[in-house]
């Protein structure tokens, strides 16, 4: 059996026992989106006019907006994007300054959680590996970039951030809820890395 089929088997085994709160309130408007900003380090952001400060591990919580054209800032860097119905984006700086809009397939779904990884790193490729089951969760996620996968929940698991086959960060104890998620940040430079995970929130 691959390791693939042994990671679906071993989160389908599961049981489904916990109640989770429910951390998403499904917007009045079934066409509204939402949209966040990742700037590790920064602690001051504005999306849409909206100004979060002291945001927890340079992850804000995600905004309600309507669909349509869209401003973002952090510290010195700023973007703009084009905003779909129905849908989740992120802000995450670049190298070249600029606030780059990527597309997050969150699905909230009310049986599974949410998990997000992004590389902001200086390493081509990184992995999400989880070490209970030997298997790759998500695997070359390039610098700038995102990868989602949606699990079974309630759950709690310990995750590794890989590059080659070397762990580079260790994420022990991550609880994932029902209709929720957890975002990891994996930052560093020149062999100096660190990965944060946080739950998704939703301002008010």
């Amino acid at each position: 059996m691959t390791f693939k089929a042994l990671f679906v088997l071993a989160l389908a085994l599961v049981p489904l026992h916990a109640a989770a709160q429910d951390l998403y309130e499904a917007p009045a408007d079934p066409n509204a989106s939402f949209v966040r900003v990742i700037a590790p380090g920064e602690t001051l952001a504005v999306i849409n006019g909206t100004t979060f400060d002291n945001f927890d591990g340079g992850v804000t919580p995600f905004l309600l907006v309507a669909a349509g054209p869209i401003a973002v800032a952090v510290g010195s860097h700023e973007g703009k994007g084009e905003i779909a119905p129905a849908s989740f984006y992120t802000f995450a700086p670049g190298a070249d300054g600029a606030l780059h809009m990527v597309q997050d397939m969150i699905t909230n779904s009310p049986a599974k959680a949410d998990v997000v990884v992004y590389n902001d790193s200086d390493l081509p490729l990184v992995d999400l590996y989880v070490p209970s089951v030997a298997a790759v969760a998500l695997k070359d996620i390039a610098p700038g970039t995102s990868r989602q996968v949606t699990l079974k929940a309630p759950l709690t698991l310990d995750f590794e951030v890989q590059s080659g086959g070397k762990t580079l960060a260790l994420l022990p104890a991550i609880k994932m809820e029902r209709r929720a998620g957890v975002t990891v940040v994996f930052s560093g430079r020149a062999g100096a890395y660190t990965a944060y995970s946080t739950q998704n929130t939703y301002a008010k």
